[in-house]
């Protein structure tokens, strides 16, 4: 089938806000392989399409059939492809087009083939994103690292697992910092940022935490060295591995952080911050400061002007 008027497709997408493309792809430090792919290397593999949240089903993907994507480029939902047709299927992609969208900025057509009913589908990509899709292979690899596995999540605490057919929202599940959880399921979930979700026991109750597998569809400007799951999680008992001092655990799990502690203490204890300042020097939490010197903590202060 030949493809629709490009020409259409570029105007259109001249007339939205985009962002920028990110430098090569590079494998992460994983223990697992995995693919950090960048828009324009998307060609020949395969992705999934994940869940959506409940209340954008009834909209479906923002991804059209080849047929409907003039319309659908043209802002007409109803060209849409249903959400209850093509969740959880796998699609390869064929062919990806860039075309600008921006001084120095490229955005991206991204054509595919539904693996089992051969559909020829088209999305377009925001800030390098195509929402709805998580990487086939990082859900197989995560899979294969994570199940059955003890883990030590970041957090405080995790999100309920949701029960079908249920009317009650799950209430979240409070998890010590650094607490052994076990990864009793792996599914595709239903953020694209973050696409993948353990399903976690802690003390007899299931929780979920979510994560990315790699950065692959995940807007290059976000991109770190080591791998998006580090962020929320430790694959070692971090009271063991990492040597720190009771007193320390104390206040991290308390909430606190004082003078000496060390970046990653804080952002266990504090998260990461609203922003940075002179060269990361300096962290921004609401009306609280924390300067730096070099990777300590050199003093905590109150401000009054958060602009």
């Amino acid at each position: 089938m030949k493809k629709f008027n490009i020409g259409l497709l570029l105007v259109v997408g001249m007339l939205i806000a985009f962002g920028t493309i990110g430098p090569a792809s590079a494998k992460s430090s994983n223990e697992t392989p995995s693919f950090n792919l960048t828009t324009e290397q998307w060609t020949g593999h395969n992705f999934t399409f994940i869940a959506l949240p409940a209340d954008k089903q009834s909209s479906g993907y923002d991804i059209y059939t080849i047929d409907n994507a003039a319309r659908g480029f043209e802002g007409d939902q109803s060209a849409r492809i249903p959400y209850a047709k093509h969740a959880g299927k796998q699609v390869k992609v064929t062919e990806v087009i860039p075309f600008p969208a921006g001084p120095n900025q490229n955005e991206f057509m991204v054509y595919m083939t539904v693996n089992d009913t051969r559909e020829k589908l088209v999305g377009r990509t925001m800030r390098g994103q195509l929402e709805g899709l998580v990487l086939t292979a990082d859900l197989t690899n995560a899979k294969k690292q994570f199940l059955g596995k003890t883990l030590y999540p970041k957090l405080r605490e995790l999100p309920g697992l949701y029960v079908p057919g249920s009317n009650e929202t799950p209430a979240s599940v409070p998890v010590p910092i650094g607490s052994p959880v076990t990864v009793v399921d792996v599914y595709a979930g239903n953020q694209s940022h973050e696409p993948i979700w353990l399903v976690v026991s802690f003390n007899g109750e299931k929780a979920v935490m979510p994560i990315a597998y790699s950065w692959t569809n995940i807007p290059v400007s976000a991109w770190a060295k080591t791998a998006p799951w580090q962020e929320v999680l430790f694959t070692e008992d971090p009271r063991l591995s990492l040597g720190w001092s009771h007193s320390l655990w104390y206040q991290i799990e308390s909430g606190n952080v004082e003078k000496g502690m060390t970046k990653g203490q804080v952002m266990l204890s504090w998260g990461k911050p609203q922003k940075s300042e002179a060269n990361d020097s300096a962290w921004i939490y609401g009306n609280k400061k924390i300067n730096f010197a070099g990777d300590l903590v050199h003093s905590v202060e109150t401000i009054t002007d958060t602009h």
